[in-house]
Formats: C-alpha cells, structure tokens, sequence
C-alpha cells in the first residue's frame, strides 16, 4: 500500500491525553471576548501540512454535544475534547489521503449529505443550518465532516476494492452457515469501534470507551456517538445490520445474545481495539419476511440558484430527451455526457424496508431504465433509476449476490482500519496546546 509523503520523522509527536480537553473547555468557556478571539486563532494541532485551530476544535465540540444531546457545560467539554480532537486529526488525514489519490468531492454531494441528514431528522429543507447558527456553530463544520465521511468511503472503495476477490466457494460457505443457523436468532445491530493502534494507547482508549458508555447512559443517541468516534461505520451510525452466528467474532455475538433489544454492551476487548455494541431488535432466521432487493441508480441534476423556472424546467426535459428509450442502467453514463449539470451514481443494492418512503412512492410502477418523477433538492433535482430487481428466496436466505456483497463489505472494513493505522504511522502530527 502507498504511504503517502511526510515529513523526514515519520512519527506521532505526541498522544492525545483525555485530560487535554480540560483547559480546552476552560479556555473557551471562560475567555473574555477579546482573548477569545485571539485563543480561536491558535493552531490546537499540525497534520501533515495542514493545520487544526481552536475554532475549530470549538465548533466540533459544540455539534458534537448538540448531537449527542448533551448540555453545552464546561464538564461535558472536559469529557468529549479529547475525543473530538482525535477526531479531527483523523479527518485531516483522510482528506489528505482523498487529495494525495486524486479524489474530489463537490459541493453539490456535500450539500446533500446536509438534506439527507435533514430529512432522517424530518426537518424541512435549509432547517440544519438554521439551527446551528442559533448554536453558535459555523454550518461548514458539519459540512467538513460530511466531506471527509464521503471523501473517505471513495477513497477505500477505489484503493482497496480491487484487492477483493470474494470466491464462489466462499459465498457457499457463507449461505452453508446460514442454512445450519436456520431456527436461531439474529440480531440487528450496531457498533462504536475504537482502534488501538499503539499498545502505549489502550489506557487511553479504555477510558474513552467508559466515557462513551457513561455519556449512553445520561440519553446520548447511539448513532450520533458512532458519527463522532466509531473508526468504521460512523457515516451509517455505526449500523451492521442483521447478524448471526458465524458472521461475527465469538466474543460480539456472545454478548449480543445477552443484551436486550435498545440496549449497549459494556466495552468488548478485540485483538485490534474496543468494541461498544447496541442491539436493535432480535428475531429468528429464516422467519422474517422477505423483501425484493433493488439496484438503484440515482442522477442528480444540479441547477444554479440564479436560473429561472423556465430555466429549470427546460433542464430536465433535456435530461429526459437525453435518456428516453434507454434499456439498461449500462446506457446511462453515455446518455449524461450530453448533460454536464447531470452526476451519475449507483449507491447500489437495497430493501424497500431500507428505503426513505419518499423515494419508495417515486419507485411504485416505475419501469426499469427508466427516470422517477424527480425528489427536490437544495440544489437541483434528484432522479432515481430501478438497475435490477432480485425477488428473495422462498427459504427467506438472501441471494447469492447480497452474499458476495456483504462478504465484500466484510472485507472491505478490515482493509480500512489497516489503510488508516497505515496513514496513522505515517503522518506527522504536532500538538499545540
């Protein structure tokens, strides 16, 4: 794997102490204004060639809290600026990484990760930055955050997915062990995984996860913990989805078998790091309901805040001129050349149950190949577009194809955490306050 360029001390300079959020939390709560300013403007940490200031540092601080919905105190500072710091730095990291391989992210994506975020939360359109400002929180700091979440994932997906090769013999087996689970629970589940990459760290890390757990415990939203801390997982909320035996280490599924459904685990030793897990819901495999699986595509047409409704309109006839009479997904990415205000992309394969209801009413009756009636965006016109259809297996096993999936996700992950203890080593990180 490629490391990237550092400096000639390919080191850490220093560790991140929990107890560095103190004054911190101190300096920014306590500062008068005019040495508030001036304390903003320091530099809190070096990466690499950037730099992570106290404003910063500040205002992750304050979403992370309003998140987490944890009152905005001095105490509740002292507890996550560590956390948050370490964040931040594996942020910079991965954009770096993002910038090093090539990889862009325009603002069109970021400003839809904002309206996805919305509408999970059922906020109206433009609702998010209206309540970060009443905050006192700059929007460009959830902005930041959903760029490295996506600049990542593109990352990983292109670095990494041509090193797996899933056999047909590993799919057999994999089908082979949810056959002989047939009768057995299964768990919906999601995970807060914090890595160890220094034994010199676990103290650290431990007492991070006892945070974690306390912060569970005061009303903290799982998911909204797994976005701010978890290494993997974090953009989903830490979500695995439904697991059984054999699919994940013994000492994780053991402890899902005691948890009760809306409860989190004490923190679970790995050979790698600390797991923190929360069961969802518990059912027996093989007598769910199935579900048809989707492959969707989705064209997003972006259109300048400038343009007239006539302008917009004449814009989407276009785009529908353009892909009319298509007969495969595989025609689209030609058809939209002729479209430059048009993105492709193929997110990929899911459940109605994992479907917004928005785009499911879009989805009913709509042919394959062939664009929905459009969803509005804070930028544009979101289109969606049926690939493939697979109806499930009457056992109620999931096809072939979201085996190999799932293995590929599987595998996917384990290659992250590597990449990113790889880009950890390498950097030259300094701290500053």
């Amino acid at each position: 794997m490629t490391k990237r360029n550092a400096t000639p001390s390919l080191m850490i300079r220093a560790t991140i102490g929990l107890a560095l959020a103190t004054p911190i939390a101190c300096m920014l709560a306590f500062s008068p204004p005019a040495a508030a300013q001036q304390s903003s403007e320091r530099v809190a940490a070096v990466v690499n060639e950037d730099a992570i200031s106290i404003r910063d540092l500040e205002m992750r601080i304050k979403m992370v809290l309003l998140s987490s919905s944890l009152p905005d105190t001095v105490e509740n500072r002292s507890r996550v600026g560590g956390q948050v710091l370490r964040k931040l730095i594996d942020e910079r990291l991965e954009l770096q990484e993002a910038e090093h391989k090539h990889i862009n992210v325009v603002s069109g994506e970021i400003n839809n990760g904002v309206a996805n975020i919305e509408r999970q939360n059922n906020m109206p359109a433009g609702a998010m930055d209206t309540l970060l400002k009443g905050k006192g929180i700059d929007p460009d700091t959830l902005r930041q955050q959903i760029k490295a979440e996506i600049a990542w994932a593109r990352t990983v997906r292109r670095e990494l997915m041509p090193e797996i090769k899933i056999g047909e013999e590993e799919i057999d087996t994999r089908l082979q062990t949810l056959r002989e689970n047939l009768g057995k629970p299964e768990y919906l589940a999601a995970d807060i995984y914090l890595p160890i990459d220094n034994p010199a760290h676990q103290a650290e890390v431990e007492a991070l996860a006892n945070r974690l757990i306390d912060q569970l415990r005061q009303g903290a939203p799982f998911s909204a913990l797994a976005r701010q801390f978890s290494q993997t997982g974090g953009a989903s909320g830490g979500d695995l989805g439904w697991v059984s035996e054999g699919m994940l280490d013994d000492d994780l599924m053991s402890t899902l078998g005691t948890l009760t459904p809306g409860t989190a685990s004490q923190p679970i030793h790995s050979i790698d790091g600390i797991h923190i897990l929360l069961l969802r819901d518990k059912r027996i495999v093989g007598q769910q309901k199935s579900e048809p699986t989707f492959d969707l595509s989705i064209v997003n047409l972006t259109t300048l805040p400038s343009a007239t409704a006539a302008e917009r309109d004449d814009q989407v006839r276009r785009l529908r001129e353009a892909t009319n009479g298509l007969k495969s997904c595989d025609d689209f990415p030609r058809a939209l050349k002729a479209i430059p205000s048009a993105d492709w992309v193929h997110p990929g394969k899911a459940r109605p149950s994992e479907i917004p209801r928005e785009v499911l009413t879009l989805l009913d009756n709509l042919p394959m190949a062939q664009l929905s009636q459009p969803l509005s965006m804070a930028d544009g016109k979101r289109f969606y577009v049926i690939c493939g259809r697979n109806d499930p297996d009457p056992s109620g096993l999931p096809s072939r194809d979201e085996v190999r999936q799932r293995l590929e996700d599987e595998r996917l992950e384990v290659l992250a955490r590597r990449y990113m203890r790889d880009i950890r080593r390498s950097a030259f990180v300094e701290f500053r306050i």
